[in-house]
Formats: structure tokens, C-alpha cells, sequence
């Protein structure tokens, strides 16, 4: 919302949200190829959500900002890849191999995503602001981990769901600790 009223992404990188969408795509092919409801209809949502994000955000990102890490088209141009890759996977590979392979690269996507918004850590340092780091999107984050450990550990007893997550959980709190420091004060401009 704060990107819409202002019309600008500001210094807060594109990174959180196209990882979202490609978490969340990997969660659901995984769910289906489990026939996993559990995984399925939540991440559908989260697909959902990341989308018009991702979206909202590229229509307020300046021209050749290079601080989302890289470029807005590089990120559209990576996830219309990714995406592809992913439904091949899923539909050329047995289903054994398939989820086998989906979980474990949902472990590295997830972790990517949860960790995003750590890409700004050095700036944030070094300016004494946390302006960058999306504070909804890093609670909700840090929910969203709790509660995904609690049900891989205890219900699904599934290794990709319950690992990434804890370390998400670990990413998110050290965020929310650097907000807490230096929460959105104006930033000290660096030396060029």
C-alpha cells in the first residue's frame, strides 16, 4: 500500500516478491504432486498475492533501477523461465523424481525468499535505516515460518517444508531485529 500511495518502490528491492512467486509456484506443484491440500491451497493464495506485488511494484519501479537486485526485466524475463522450467519438471519427470526434485529446490527458493529483503543489510548498516526492509512483508514472513515449522515438523514430518522455514524464521527475526534498530529514519546518504 505504501508503494501505491507514493508511487515509488523508493530503495525496497523486487527480490521478496518475485521469490514469493516462485516459493509459492514450487509449493503448489509440490502439493499437487503429493496430493497435499495443505500445501496447495494456501500457496495458491500466497501465488496470488505475490503476483499482484510483483506487479504493483514494477509499475512504480523507476527505469533501469538496478537495486531490486538487477533489473526489473531481468526479474520478469528469470520468473517466465523459472515458471517454465518448473511445469516441465513437473510433467516430464515420474512423480517420485519430480517431488524429490521440487523439495529440494523448494528449500533453496524458499530460503532465497525469506532471506530477500537481507540483500539491503549492508545499507541498512551503513545508513542507519531500514527503510528498504518491507516491514509487513517480514511479519507476515516470520508468521508465515512459525507456523509452516509447527505443521512440518509435527504434522507433515517433511523435511523440505520444516527446514527452510526455521532458517526463514531466523532470516526474519534478524530483519525485524534491524528494524527495530533503525527503524525508518531518514537515511545517511553514503559517500559516492
Amino acid at each position: 500500500q505504501q508503494i501505491k500511495r507514493e508511487k515509488t518502490v523508493g530503495g525496497k528491492p523486487l527480490l521478496p516478491y518475485s521469490s514469493m512467486i516462485a516459493n509459492c509456484l514450487i509449493c503448489v506443484v509440490y502439493g499437487f504432486l503429493k496430493s497435499e491440500p495443505k500445501m496447495m491451497a494456501p500457496n495458491s493464495v500466497g501465488l496470488l498475492l505475490g503476483s499482484y506485488y510483483f506487479t504493483t511494484f514494477r509499475r512504480h519501479v523507476s527505469i533501469g533501477a538496478a537495486n531490486l537486485p538487477g533489473t526489473s526485466s531481468q526479474h520478469w524475463n528469470g520468473l517466465v523461465i523459472f515458471i517454465t522450467f518448473i511445469l516441465l519438471v513437473a510433467t516430464t519427470l515420474t512423480k517420485d523424481l519430480a517431488v524429490e526434485f521440487m523439495g529440494k529446490l523448494g528449500i533453496l527458493i524458499c530460503m532465497i525468499m525469506f532471506a530477500s529483503p537481507l540483500s539491503t543489510m549492508k545499507v541498512v548498516i551503513e545508513t542507519k535505516s531500514a527503510d528498504s526492509i518491507p516491514l509487513p512483508f517480514t511479519i507476515a514472513c516470520v508468521i508465515n515460518c512459525v507456523l509452516w515449522s509447527v505443521v512440518g515438523v509435527l504434522d507433515m514430518n517433511d523435511f523440505n517444508i520444516y527446514f527452510p522455514n526455521l532458517a526463514g524464521l531466523a532470516a526474519g527475526s534478524a530483519q525485524l531485529v534491524l528494524k527495530g534498530l533503525y527503524g525508518n529514519r531518514k537515511s545517511r546518504q553514503l559517500p559516492v
